[in-house]
C-alpha cells in the first residue's frame, strides 16, 4: 500500500506563514498535558503520587520524550504519530493508529465538558442547575470546540496560549491555599516518610500508573502540526525539555497543595479542584470572589485543554484519510484556511452523541457522577494509550529499517539503550491500559464489561477500515491523478 509521508499535504489555499513559534509549541503542550481536570485523580491516589509521579518522570517520561524527540526532527511529517507508524510497520497499522488516536477524543470530550457544566452548577447555582440544561451547555461547546478548529491554527494557538496560562495562575493559586489552610488547620495528609513511599507496592502501582503515565502523554501533538512550525527539527527537541520540566513541576506542586487541604479519599473527581480552592482560601467575602475569578477561569482552561487535542486528532486523522486509511470524510478541508473540517466535524458528532449517552447513564445512576466519569474516562484512556505502545514499537524499528536517515536530534546511547528505551516504556503503557480495564484490587464488573464492550465496536470499526484502505488509497491516488500502481510502496509489516 502506497505510504506519502515523504512529503506534507498539499496547502489547499491555506496560509504558507508558519503559525506555531517555540513559544506556541511550549504553551500549547502545556495546554494539551498540564490539565486541571487531571489534578483530582493524581491528588486522590493519596501522598504516595508524589512517589510515583518522580519515578514514572525517570523511567517513562525522559525516554518517551525522548523517542519523541527523536521522530518528531528526523520525521517532520505532517500526520506526526500516524506517518511515523506508517514509516515503521505499513498503512495498515496506520489506520488502526490514527482510528484509535482520534475516537479517543470525541469519547474525552463529552466528559470534561461535563464536568465544566457541572462546575458552572456549583459555582453559579449552588448545584441545583438542571440536568438537561447542563447537558445543553455541554453540547453546544462541543460544537464551539468545533468552530475554534475550523477557523485556523492561529485561533486554537491562542486559546491554548491563553489556556496555559491561565493553568499555572490556578495551579499557583492552589499551592497557595494549601499553604494558607496548612498554617492554620495543620496538613489534612500525613508527610512522613512511610507515607511518601508506596507500602503495599502492586495495588499502589495498579491505581497509579494509568493516571500518572496519561498525564505525561502528547508532546507529539506538536509534530502533527509540523508544517505549520518554522524549524520543526530545531524546536521539538526545545519544546520538549522545556514543556516537560514545567509540566512535571506543575503536577508535583498541584498534587502538594491539593492534598495539604484534604486526604485523598475526601478529593472529589470531579469538584475537588473548585472544593480545595474554597476549603484553602476560606469563607470571607475577598476570598468567595478570588475563588469565583479562579474558577471561572479553571472553566475556560476545561475548554482550552481540549483545543490541541482536536486540532491534533483532526490534523492526523484528515492526514490518514488523504492516503485513503480512513473513509474520505475525514479528508475534508476548508477550502479556504485549510483546516480538517470533516474531521472536526465528526469529533463533534460523536462528542454530541456520546453526551446524550452519557447523560442517560448518569441519570440512571442517580448522582453518582463520579463513578460514570470514571467510566467513561478509562474507556477513551485505554483507546488514548494504544496509539503510544506503537509509536514507541515504531522508534526501535526506524532505527534498524532506516539507520541512514538524518537524525538532528538522536537519542544517545548504543543498542541495548535503545532497546531499553524502546521497551520501558511500552511494557508500561500496556500495564496502565490493562490496569484502565480491570484494576484485580478494585474490581468492578460493570466499569470492566462496558470497556470490553466499547473496546469491541471500535477494533471492528478499525478493522473494517483496515479492509476498505487498499480500496480508499487507490481512490485517493486516482482523484488526484496519480497513478497507485507506481507511487513508492511501504509494506505492511506485522508487530
Amino acid at each position: 500500500m502506497a505510504a506519502h509521508t515523504d512529503r506534507p499535504p498539499a496547502a489547499d489555499g491555506a496560509k504558507t506563514r508558519p503559525a506555531f513559534r517555540m513559544f506556541d509549541m511550549v504553551l500549547f503542550s502545556v495546554a494539551a498535558m498540564l490539565l486541571l481536570s487531571q489534578l483530582t485523580l493524581t491528588a486522590s491516589v493519596g501522598p504516595s503520587a508524589i512517589f510515583w509521579t518522580v519515578a514514572i518522570i525517570i523511567v517513562f517520561f525522559v525516554p518517551y520524550g525522548l523517542v519523541t524527540a527523536e521522530l518528531g526532527s528526523a520525521y517532520p511529517d505532517a500526520g506526526g504519530i500516524y506517518a511515523w507508524v506508517v514509516r515503521a510497520f505499513g498503512n495498515r497499522w496506520g489506520s488502526r493508529v490514527s482510528w484509535w488516536y482520534w475516537v479517543n477524543v470525541g469519547l474525552w470530550v463529552p466528559s470534561v465538558y461535563l464536568m465544566f457544566s457541572g462546575a458552572i452548577s456549583s459555582m453559579f447555582f449552588d448545584g441545583e442547575l438542571n440536568f438537561w440544561i447542563q447537558v445543553a451547555i455541554t453540547v453546544v461547546l462541543i460544537w464551539v470546540n468545533y468552530w475554534v478548529n475550523a477557523r485556523s491554527l492561529e485561533t486554537g494557538t491562542w486559546v491554548s496560549n491563553l489556556g496555559a496560562g491561565i493553568t499555572l495562575a490556578v495551579i499557583a493559586a492552589l499551592a497557595v491555599a494549601g499553604g494558607m489552610y496548612a498554617s492554620a488547620h495543620g496538613s489534612a495528609t500525613e508527610w512522613s516518610f512511610s507515607a511518601l513511599l508506596p507500602t503495599d507496592a502492586l495495588p499502589a502501582l495498579a491505581l497509579a500508573l494509568p493516571i500518572i503515565i496519561y498525564n505525561f502523554l502528547g508532546f507529539e501533538l506538536m509534530s502533527s502540526a509540523s508544517t505549520q512550525m518554522e524549524n520543526p527539527r530545531r524546536d521539538v527537541p526545545r519544546t520538549i525539555l522545556v514543556a516537560g520540566a514545567l509540566i512535571g513541576g506543575f503536577y508535583l506542586i498541584a498534587t502538594i497543595g491539593m492534598q495539604l487541604i484534604f486526604p485523598a479519599e475526601e478529593i472529589s473527581e470531579t469538584t475537588g479542584l473548585l472544593d480545595a480552592l474554597q476549603r484553602g482560601f476560606g469563607d470571607s467575602g475577598a476570598a468567595h470572589v478570588v475563588v469565583t475569578v479562579l474558577g471561572i477561569g479553571a472553566l475556560f482552561c476545561f475548554f482550552a485543554s481540549l483545543v490541541p487535542w482536536t486540532i491534533g486528532a483532526n490534523l492526523a486523522a484528515a492526514e490518514s484519510a488523504q492516503h485513503g486509511d480512513l473513509p474520505k470524510v475525514f479528508a475534508r478541508k476548508h477550502p479556504v484556511r485549510g483546516t480538517p473540517t470533516g474531521a472536526a466535524m465528526l469529533t463533534s458528532v460523536v462528542g454530541t452523541v456520546f453526551t446524550v449517552g452519557y447523560a442517560a447513564l448518569f441519570s440512571l445512576t442517580d448522582g453518582a457522577i463520579d463513578d460514570v466519569f470514571w467510566n467513561l474516562f478509562a474507556f477513551s484512556s485505554v483507546i488514548f494509550l494504544l496509539p503510544y505502545i506503537v509509536m514507541m514499537l515504531a522508534f526501535g524499528r526506524l532505527r534498524r529499517i532506516d539507520a541512514a536517515a538524518t537524525r538532528p536530534y538522536r537519542v544517545p546511547g548504543g543498542a541495548a539503550l535503545t532497546w531499553l528505551i524502546t521497551w520501558v516504556p511500552t511494557v508500561l503503557l500496556a500495564a496502565a491500559a490493562v490496569f484502565f480495564v480491570w484494576n484485580p484490587f478494585d474490581f468492578s464488573w460493570p466499569v470492566t464489561g462496558s470497556i470490553l464492550i466499547g473496546l469491541a465496536v471500535t477494533v471492528v470499526l478499525q478493522e473494517w477500515f483496515c479492509f476498505k484502505s487498499p480500496q480508499w488509497a487507490r481512490d485517493r491516488a486516482l482523484e488526484r491523478g496519480e497513478d497507485p500502481d507506481a507511487e513508492p510502496q511501504l509494506a505492511d509489516a506485522s508487530l
